[in-house]
């Protein structure tokens, strides 16, 4: 069998030893969709692939190409910093609004460096 990305999805439910319909309930994805998303390789909602890395432990590197580096592994050597890793957390644990108004607020944050360094 060809590695590909549905049959990393599928090879990563089946060891979990779930179903789909278990899948479905834990991730909030339709169950139709990770049939297809397991069978075509149909991804129609990058939030929906994110939600099945964080489920199974790996990236969405991994989804996808296949490589190796296990989520809680790849993300402690990638970033060094706490506070970095922390932010990062925080970012994907938000909503859609509240994702905006940090980035807005970021970025009157760096446009007021950026004029502190323009003298």
């Amino acid at each position: 069998m060809k590695d590909t990305m549905s049959a990393r999805l599928k090879r990563l439910r089946e060891e979990s030893g779930i179903g789909q319909a278990e899948l479905a309930a834990a991730t909030g994805i339709d169950r139709s969709l990770i049939s297809k998303m397991e069978n075509k390789g149909n991804v129609t909602d990058w939030y929906k692939m994110c939600a099945l890395a964080d489920f199974f432990g790996v990236t969405l590197d991994y989804l996808r190409h296949g490589q190796t580096v296990s989520f809680s592994e790849g993300f402690n050597e990638i970033i060094k910093d706490p506070d970095e890793r922390s932010l990062i957390l925080m970012w994907r644990a938000m909503n859609d609004a509240e994702r905006q108004a940090l980035r807005a607020v970021a970025e009157r944050l760096a446009d007021k460096i950026d004029s502190t360094n323009a003298i």
